[in-house]
């Protein structure tokens, strides 16, 4: 090893002796062979002391070295053990950490040490741990005796937690003993042991758990431990405690085996103390309209998974198994709940689940493979009816195992040739547990292929005639029609035929202004015609819409409105280019059937269908309507409204309104008001949805959200006809959240 002090007398005889006569900066060097480190030290004044080994500088003193930098009024170096005493005005830098003391003694090499009356800086979560004394136990571990952590700024934080004892690794966990949680300078909360992660990087350890209470549960207790397995695996476990119920175990499995292939496996199970039996004591632990609820054991398997396989085929497996109908409405929230299975479900496949009310849920295997022109489609699907199940009654729900699709996109059918073609086809097989003489079992065939010729009309018109034929086949088991004809195999053929007339209108409007260089208008009147002739189909089996095609005899037109803004803009290199906006679009549509206009007195409906206006209004940036207009003119009334919009502004306030009108469904009025009462520091909302036909509120929703740069506060109350609740939770920076 090379000494210090023999590199002194090599190399730093002469600036040792500058440093006496002149009081500029002391240096030297020493190597260190381990981790290949020079240190460096610079002072006003420099000694050394013989009896003890170490040197003495004094006023401005800088040590560096790699990554690490110390800054003192006072410093005592040992070059034997690489130890360092310092005071006043204390600074050390290790990498894009700090520490900031009175007085400390520290290991450079290992950067351990002990400091007084100091703060900690990590700047990875930007954490704050301040203490009578210190401890840095190693590069990424820190204790402090009577001392505070926070994660924000300044000498009077907006939080801290104090504990008699601190320990936090960093991308480990933090403990406290004894802790207090102080907003300001007022103690909020104590506890005698708090945990919390202090995570920069995905690991296993436990997250930040979740608390409660309420009638059904009783107290509950979240605690979520996330396994990290491997690079490209990993799981979660989610217990959970219910004084009322029991303990529900989760799990979830997550897995990447490339780009395009991964999944994600969750499980749930209970054994649960409650029963929903309809005695008195039980009455509230089923949803109402749902059958007794006589199963103690109550569980919930899910999982999706992408799969790319070979020569272009891609697979989708989904499945959805639940033990009970209540079970997805019962347990709706919570870390394995059914909102938080939904979104990570479309966070990571961009498919959702069906619904909670739905107790008929889906499974399916899907394979494709995709061409230019052509797509194949083979799949599997199967239909879990929980209410047969439930219930032990029959289950006539209709399986497809497997289906086949093929399809053939538009294109023409030869180069140089006038006559385009697309095409759809497939073969099914249908299975049901339980049959009845209507709902059997079978086969069907299916192609459909339909032509167009396109003809261009002088310099305005266009005309596209279409024609199209249907064959379908069936073979089915113990199926006997009206007739009483128990034949297996039926068969079909239908064709159908139409055309489509129609121009298109323009006018580009200059405008030259901030809002829009030019205004193009768009005017496309269209006429369509489709026929299809009545083909008895009461000898068929049913499986779906497919097996039942109705007659068809319509004439519709349509007038397409179109209003798109142009603008240019110059980049930062002086190029420019121009931006297209919709602005306006609006579609006017009415059907007439022939079919109604001939049968005359004996028709089954008038001819004139809906006049059906659809639109979506963007003329601003904070602007926004969509929506879906239908009236019945026979009897004057409309038979469906569906509008809504958003008028918003640069602050981040906004207004949401929508009504909902249907004949037969709602009447329905929401109201959402947003606002930023403090720009970027505090929000709120008010949101209320009324059933204008029973003339009572559906839902009321009341937001109150606080952030500031190192803590956020969310708080949240609804009020549904059947339901109450209120959130809370408290989001600490580099602590995480905390749910109430």
């Amino acid at each position: 090893m090379v000494s210090c002090k023999r590199v002194l007398w090599q190399v730093c005889i002469i600036p040792v002796f500058l440093v006496f006569i002149s009081s500029k900066a002391f240096c030297f060097s020493a190597a260190l062979p381990a981790q290949k480190v020079s240190w460096h030290i610079q002072a006003r004044q420099v000694s050394y002391e013989d009896q003890r080994k170490i040197y003495i500088a004094q006023n401005d003193v800088v040590i560096t070295g790699g990554q690490t930098r110390l800054e003192a009024d006072y410093v005592e170096f040992s070059d034997i053990t690489k130890e360092a005493f310092a005071k006043g005005n204390v600074l050390f830098i290790s990498g894009k950490d700090t520490i900031t003391c009175a007085s400390m003694t520290v290991n450079l090499s290992l950067e351990t040490g002990t400091i007084h009356q100091g703060t900690i800086f990590i700047q990875e979560g930007n954490y704050y741990i301040s203490g009578e004394t210190l401890q840095k136990t190693g590069a990424f571990t820190y204790d402090a005796e009577k001392g505070s952590i926070t994660t924000c700024d300044g000498e009077n934080p907006d939080w801290k937690i104090t504990g008699k004892q601190i320990k936090v690794t960093i991308d480990g966990y933090g403990h406290v003993q004894g802790a207090t949680f102080w907003a300001k300078k007022m103690p909020a909360l104590y506890t005698p042991y708090f945990l919390f992660p202090a995570k920069t990087t995905r690991q296993t350890g436990l997250l930040l758990p979740m608390a409660g209470y309420s009638d059904d549960m009783g107290f509950e207790y979240q605690q979520p431990l996330f396994l990290a397995l491997s690079d490209n695996t990993d799981a979660t476990l989610y217990p959970d405690y219910m004084s009322d119920r029991g303990v529900m175990l989760s799990g979830e499995y997550r897995y990447a085996l490339s780009r395009q292939s991964q999944g994600m496996i969750m499980m749930s199970y209970l054994d649960d103390k409650t029963l929903g039996d309809g005695t008195d004591e039980n009455k509230d632990y089923n949803i109402s309209a749902t059958p007794d609820r006589t199963n103690h054991d109550r569980y919930w398997f899910r999982m999706k998974h992408d799969q790319e396989l070979l020569y272009g085929f891609n697979a989708k497996l989904d499945i959805d198994y639940v033990s009970d109908m209540d079970y997805l409405r019962t347990f709706e929230s919570g870390f394995a709940g059914y909102t938080s299975t939904d979104d990570a479900f479309e966070n990571m496949f961009g498919r959702d689940l069906d619904d909670e009310t739905d107790y008929t849920r889906k499974n399916s295997l899907l394979v494709t493979k995709n061409w230019t022109a052509y797509s194949l489609n083979l799949q599997a699907l199967w239909y879990d009816n929980v209410k047969a199940r439930q219930t032990d009654g029959d289950d006539t729900t209709l399986q497809t195992l497997p289906g086949v699709d093929f399809f053939a996109a538009r294109q023409k059918i030869a180069p140089g040739f006038g006559l385009y073609y697309q095409m759809d086809s497939e073969f099914k097989s249908f299975y049901r547990q339980d049959t009845t003489a209507t709902l059997v079992t079978g086969q069907r065939a299916d192609i459909h292929p339909v032509f167009y010729y396109p003809i261009k009309l002088g310099n305005a018109f266009f005309l596209e005639p279409y024609a199209g034929v249907r064959g379908t086949l069936w073979n089915t088991d113990n199926f006997t029609d009206n007739q009483g004809d128990d034949s297996n195999s039926r068969s079909r053929g239908l064709y159908e035929m139409g055309m489509d007339l129609s121009t298109a209108l323009n006018r580009v409007f200059t405008l030259n202004t901030d809002f829009a260089e030019k205004i193009q208008h768009k005017i496309v009147p269209r006429l369509e015609y489709d026929f299809i002739p009545f083909v008895d189909q009461e000898d068929l089996p049913y499986f779906d819409a497919l097996d039942n095609i109705s007659e068809k005899n319509i004439i519709t037109w349509s007038l397409t409105n179109t209003f798109t803004s142009r603008n240019t803009l110059t980049d930062e290199n002086g190029e420019q280019s121009r931006v297209y906006k919709e602005l306006f679009w609006f579609k006017l549509s009415q059907g007439y059937d022939i079919r109604y206009e001939r049968d005359g007195d004996d028709a089954e409906d008038d001819p004139w269908q809906d006049l059906t206006l659809k639109y979506e209004f963007y003329p601003l940036k904070y602007l926004a309507s969509n929506g879906t207009i239908a009236f019945d003119p026979n009897n004057s009334h409309f038979t469906k409204i569906q509008v809504g919009g958003t008028l918003s502004d640069t602050r981040g306030d906004s207004l949401y309104m929508a009504y909902r009108y249907s004949k037969s469904y709602s009447h329905t009025f929401q109201t959402k008001i947003s606002t930023n009462l403090i720009s970027d520091t505090l929000s709120a909302y008010y949101s209320i949805e009324s059933d204008l036909e029973d003339q009572k509120t559906v839902e009321t929703g009341v937001g109150l959200f606080i952030k500031r740069p190192c803590w956020g506060l969310n708080l949240e109350f609804t009020d549904k006809s059947a339901d109450k609740s209120f959130a809370f939770m408290v989001i600490l920076r580099g602590i995480g959240e905390i749910k109430f």
